[in-house]
Order: structure tokens, then sequence, then C-alpha cells
């Protein structure tokens, strides 16, 4: 069985040479929209560029190859954290999970694609995003509970951090 991923979400790998600071801000982004880029990497890792052949010596060559840009799903707040993006989608998903892979592409520029040898990985990924989400939605509602002595302000916390976990826009 393999090695939980839940660790690498927080932890960095030294062999990256990434601050500490620069780590907890990816971690926070990763956090917000990790859930839309796993959707659009295993979206795209089905995509076949040859017609499957078994009889036949040719070989499948499957998933999507473009330009890192291409993973960064497009809503209006991704356009402005573009480039912080960009950064979140190096760091950790190509080097630290090692789940999109580069290849040179044609002109000279760098294409990437999904890893099908670490594709597992993506569910346990989502897994680790739902259970910050969780864990940031109690420790809000407890505290706002606390603080105020009021149910219905926990509820309303509670939904309101619910409301922007769900919709991104």
């Amino acid at each position: 069985m393999r090695e939980s991923i839940f660790s690498k979400v927080f932890f960095r790998d030294s062999s990256l040479n990434v601050k500490l600071f620069t780590w907890i801000k990816l971690t926070l982004l990763e956090s917000y929209l990790g859930e839309q880029v796993i959707d659009i990497i295993l979206s795209v890792s089905s995509y076949q560029t040859k017609d499957i052949t078994w009889a036949g010596n040719d070989t499948v060559v499957g998933g999507y190859k473009g330009e890192l840009e291409y993973f960064i799903p497009a809503t209006l707040i991704n356009k402005f954290l573009k480039r912080q993006i960009l950064e979140l989608l190096e760091i950790k998903y190509l080097r630290q999970y090692q789940v999109l892979i580069m290849e040179p592409g044609e002109a000279g520029n760098q294409q990437y694609s999904a890893n099908p040898k670490n594709l597992p990985i993506l569910s346990e990924l989502k897994l680790s995003y739902n259970t910050i989400w969780v864990a940031i939605n109690v420790t809000i509602d407890a505290l706002v509970y606390i603080l105020t002595h009021d149910i219905s302000a926990a509820l309303v916390s509670g939904a309101v951090i619910e409301f922007i976990r769900r919709f991104k826009f």
C-alpha cells in the first residue's frame, strides 16, 4: 500500500528548496482550488492521441499535453492569481506530488500532462482537501460559538465557510 499523501500536503520535501512562507502560501492556495485542479487533471488524463490497437505495435499515448496554464481553472479570482497558481502547479503538483509530468514540446516550449503512474494520488489529495476544510469549518464554528455563545452565529459562520469552499467564481 502507498504512503499517505496527507503529510506531503503540509510538509515540503527538502530537495525542493522552497521557503517556508512560500510553502504556506501555496498550501493555502492549494486548499482553496485544489479540487478544481484535480478535476482538470483527471479530465484530461483520459484523452487519447492515437487509436487503441491491440494486435499492432502502436503505443497508445494517453493524456492531453499542453502548457501549464491549461491546468488553471478559468475563474475570475484565478485570473488575478495566475502567477501564484502557476507556481503552485510547478512546485506542488509537478515536483512534490509528481501528478504532472513535463515533456519537451514543439517549438521548444514545455508541455505538461497527467502522470499516469500517480493518478491514484489525486483521489487521496481530494480527501486531504476535504479534511482541511472540515477542520477549518469546525475550528471557526467552535471559536464563534465560544466568543458569542450563539449557536445561530456558529451556524452562519459554518455556512459562510462552506459557501467559500464550494462557490469559486
